[in-house]
């Protein structure tokens, strides 16, 4: 097992596609691990220095540290690309090789001296990483998945007399005023992409609060991502119309067999008719036609998540202090 330590962007689109089969290949993986989410992260706010420790088994890539290097609170901290608005974000190495790769991993964080903290965020409970000498772990904000067994009537029925109440008044009520449509697209429509920004921010504003996208400046990645996900058929767009005007969109990504819902909206002019959980009810119905095995909600423990069905996943984060470091300070 070898080493490389890739600090320039290059590198890592060169060996873009040896990455993307690693993780692909793993049953695991998520596509906020996707070499393709990650890279475009990079371009929009990625800052500091790359510092990516690739492990090698003679020419076969057998796991990856996405890392970055960069001044946080006054320390020199070693953070995954992907950090803040990516959900699972635990390195992919190939299970056979796991244990060659912590070994070596753990000899380049003894002899690195220029990292004072690690800390990666969103990974699994079960996370190789924690194996690491001096790792602490901390209890990270949960996901949230719901698993579609049986057919769209069995699941429906199994939910809450009031959340089939609800949906089912809201619908009533919301086509006695006007048209309501429903729509999904594995494409990138800028009407529908342009909906869902502007109602997220109408949303979050109503909240008093700037919402995701203001808050990263996140709208130009957004876009992008969006585009990329698309192309490679795993872009998963819904959205409910009312008299024709979009009034509640999902943006979602199609992994596996699973759907990821990564960000959803609603016009808060309108939330007394509910097209929030309207269109929820109508995307879950979708999906269960296309046969998904799953819907994941991503993070959060809001308790609606629950009333859907969603089980938690518990999460977690590996913190790491670089003793060397210290003591030379």
């Amino acid at each position: 097992m070898t080493l490389e330590l890739v600090r320039d962007i290059e590198r890592l689109e060169e060996i873009q596609p040896k990455w993307t089969e690693l993780v692909e290949h793993d049953p695991a993986s998520t596509p906020f691990q996707l070499p393709s989410w990650l890279l475009t992260w990079w371009q929009h706010f990625g800052s500091g220095s790359l510092h990516v420790p690739v492990f090698w088994r003679e020419s076969r890539l057998a796991g990856l540290v996405p890392c970055f290097q960069h001044v946080w609170e006054n320390r020199q901290q070693l953070t995954l690309i992907g950090s803040g608005i990516s959900d699972y974000l635990d390195p992919i190495i190939e299970p056979a090789y796991s244990a060659d790769v912590l070994e070596v991993l753990q000899e380049h964080l003894d002899q690195s001296q220029d990292w004072e903290l690690c800390v990666w965020q969103d990974l699994s409970t079960a996370t190789p990483l924690q194996k690491l000498r001096g790792a602490y772990i901390h209890p990270d904000i949960q996901c949230a998945e719901a698993p579609l067994t049986g057919d769209f009537e069995q699941f429906w029925e199994s939910r809450s007399k009031d959340l089939r109440r609800n949906v089912k008044r809201y619908s009533q009520r919301a086509r006695e005023m006007g048209a309501v449509e429903f729509e999904a697209t594995d494409e990138a429509p800028p009407e529908l992409l342009d909906a869902l920004i502007r109602l997220h921010t109408a949303r979050w504003r109503e909240q008093g609060e700037s919402g995701m996208i203001a808050a990263n400046r996140s709208e130009g990645f957004l876009r992008a991502i969006a585009a990329g996900m698309a192309a490679d058929d795993r872009l998963r767009l819904f959205a409910l119309r009312f008299r024709d005007e979009v009034v509640a969109a999902i943006m979602a990504f199609r992994y596996g067999n699973k759907i990821y819902a990564y960000m959803s909206a609603f016009d808060p002019d309108y939330e007394s008719l509910g097209f929030g959980r309207t269109l929820l009810y109508e995307a879950l119905r979708h999906v269960y036609a296309e046969a998904y095995d799953a819907w994941n909600f991503l993070r959060g423990a809001e308790p609606y998540k629950a009333s859907w069905g969603a089980e938690p996943i518990a999460r977690c984060r590996v913190v790491i202090e670089n003793e060397r470091a210290k003591s030379r300070a």
